[in-house]
């Protein structure tokens, strides 16, 4: 199920503070609930995000969990980790369906700074059940 927004953990690091091959990590498990919400904000119907017998019928024990749900855990690990930082681009690869209900892991970490543009470059594993299920990266500029 989708939680209130969480306090961040611990405090919010400026640009200046960030090192190469610091990591960051968040997880979580989305229920059917969740993807239910995600749903009706998002508009994607998809059966096999939707219908257990859809997703049942292409192989799958169970629904199939939205990659871009997925994603919102990248969002809040610099919403919660960094000081006034946006996401600039982001470029990813889903490698294995996560079926709903199942807990997900993410690990960001610092693989290049750019002191020019105020930039950091993460890269982005995201695990489920032992196995890869996103790769990728993302770039986060720092506005001040």
């Amino acid at each position: 199920m989708l939680a209130a927004p969480r306090a961040a953990s611990t405090t919010r690091l400026a640009f200046e503070q960030l090192h190469l091959d610091d990591v960051f990590e968040t997880s979580e498990t989305f229920d059917v609930t969740a993807m239910d919400r995600f749903a009706e904000l998002s508009g994607d119907d998809s059966p096999i995000h939707v219908d257990d017998a859809a997703a049942q019928r292409h192989g799958f024990e169970d629904r199939l969990q939205y990659g871009f749900l997925l994603l919102s855990l990248v969002s809040r690990i610099v919403g919660t980790r960094f000081e006034n930082a946006i996401c600039a681009s982001l470029s990813v690869d889903f490698v294995k369906p996560v079926i709903a209900g199942r807990l997900v892991i993410v690990q960001a970490s610092v693989s290049q700074i750019q002191q020019t543009t105020r930039s950091v470059v993460l890269k982005l594993v995201m695990h489920s059940e032992g196995h890869i299920v996103l790769r990728g990266k993302l770039t986060t500029v720092f506005l001040s």
